[in-house]
């Protein structure tokens, strides 16, 4: 403020000029310091260099025409040298990445979170397959971007090359990690770019989505909200999407019901949804068929992650008032936000068996289990609810999300919170082998019908530029660039 008060700009009068120098003057005598004078970094050698005599000589001459460079009572001291910062982690980042990734051209680009064993992760090998599957000389690059294991990376195929791109750029701030991204995928021209799951990738088109777009038809897909501890929906759908969607050629659902949901919420026109569902890519029995269940079987199957979307204290409750039926309960606590007082109970009930993890669902159903329970709070489409369909367990699921768009209405509990709902139809299903072997042909009819490989690779193919994607610029491209 003091420099403001006895600068040139401020003291136009000669004589109030002169007032101000001697007031700058006064103030470096009882300060020890020049108002107006900015301290130099010691990031040069430890210390500021001086400035050049030329550069002196051409400042002092600059100054007799233009004042302000040089007001009364200053010296040329008051100009600091500035050091540029530098940051070079970012490019040796991209260095790094660059190295591993070659310098081979890549026709399709899957933006990741990391491939865990999971639905939204079987999706996308399901992508890859069939992107492998249409052009055999297809080369397509994964990079997860969460600095997390991907042990289904071994399953891509052979055309894949996965990279962890969240492990090389774990030591960069966010931005720096986008900034990176958005660099490699300039650089790689690739004509395909499917986004799954992945913020890095989400905030990459956000920013610089028209020059993304310039040479890559930009894919994504979502596949349902997540909810916070008020229900509020959250996640990448209500983050991004309605900024996004203009970069995007479509975004590829796996169900019908949330593109409906966004579309009314959120206002992105209906048209940028394209619902692909996701195959069953296992043996399905010929019809007709009969349950697993052995006569007098008396158990109850829940495999899952134990966490707070499927509602572990949910199914504590139904096994508390069902304690002549024991539930084998598979699945660990993998994620933050669990119900632990859920988890407590199940626990202490004594007609429950906390099995830990598993790997196949095959593996953990048996002729033991009349029925299988599958409780959640939101959905996608559960694909674990295809391998139940495939081993002819009758399903008790909620309707809820895309498990409408596979399961019947009939088969269905209207309301996911309702307690006796679920007790009173597992009741019909243990009762009645008849209602189990009708429940379980209308699971595989729907398997069959619509959960075909073929019908999901044709989907695909439907896209434009997706499978066989074009090495021409994308030229249609609207919206401003971030």
């Amino acid at each position: 403020m003091f420099d403001r008060w006895t600068h040139n700009r401020w003291v136009r009068n000669r004589y109030t000029r002169r007032l101000a120098q001697m007031a700058r003057r006064l103030f470096a005598l009882l300060f020890g310091a020049d108002p107006g004078h900015v301290a130099s970094p010691s990031g040069h050698g430890g210390s500021a260099p001086p400035m050049p005599a030329w550069l002196q000589e051409e400042l002092l001459t600059l100054a007799a025409l233009e004042p302000e460079l040089l007001p009364p009572g200053t010296s040329i001291d008051k100009y600091a040298f500035y050091a540029v910062p530098m940051d070079v982690q970012p490019g040796d980042v991209y260095d790094a990445l660059s190295r591993e990734i070659g310098q081979a051209p890549y026709s399709h680009v899957l933006l990741i979170p990391w491939l865990k064993p999971g639905g939204a992760d079987r999706g996308i090998l399901y992508h890859a397959r069939a992107i492998a599957e249409r052009d055999p000389t297809a080369r397509i690059l994964v990079l997860s971007t969460e600095n997390s294991p991907s042990p289904w990376a071994s399953r891509l195929p052979a055309q894949a090359t996965h990279v962890d791109f969240g492990h090389h750029a774990a030591a960069l701030q966010f931005n720096q990690q986008v900034m990176v991204m958005v660099r490699i995928l300039v650089q790689l021209r690739a004509p395909m770019v499917h986004l799954v799951n992945s913020r890095v990738g989400w905030e990459a088109v956000l920013r610089h989505g028209l020059a993304l777009g310039q040479h890559s038809r930009l894919f994504a897909s979502l596949f349902c909200d997540d909810y916070d501890l008020r229900m509020n929906p959250v996640g990448y759908a209500r983050d991004y999407l309605r900024y996004c969607y203009p970069y995007l050629a479509t975004v590829i659902c796996d169900n019908s019901r949330y593109p409906q949901v966004w579309s009314r919420e959120l206002g992105v026109p209906a048209a940028s949804f394209t619902v692909v569902p996701f195959p069953y890519d296992g043996e399905v029995a010929d019809l007709p068929a009969t349950a697993l269940s052995a006569t007098g079987a008396g158990r109850v199957l829940w495999a899952g992650r134990l966490d707070r979307q499927k509602r572990p204290d949910l199914l504590a409750a139904i096994a508390a008032r069902m304690p002549d039926m024991h539930f084998d309960v598979y699945g660990s606590q993998v994620m933050s936000g669990v119900n632990a007082p859920g988890l407590i109970e199940l626990g202490a009930l004594p007609n429950v068996t906390l099995h830990g993890e598993f790997q196949r669902l095959e593996a953990v159903a048996g002729p033991a289990h009349f029925a299988y329970l599958h409780t959640t709070a939101w959905e996608g489409t559960p694909t674990i609810l295809f391998d139940v369909a495939a081993a002819r367990l009758p399903i008790c699921a909620p309707a809820v999300g895309g498990i409408v768009d596979f399961m019947a209405e009939q088969d269905l509990v209207d309301n996911p919170e309702d307690v006796q709902a679920f007790v009173t139809r597992l009741q019909q299903l243990h009762a009645s082998s008849a209602l189990r072997d009708e429940v379980v042909q209308r699971q595989l009819a729907s398997l069959a019908h619509d959960r075909h490989w073929q019908g999901f690779s044709d989907r695909l193919e439907a896209l434009e530029g997706y499978l066989a994607p074009s090495s021409l610029p994308i030229t249609g491209t609207t919206g401003n660039d971030a």
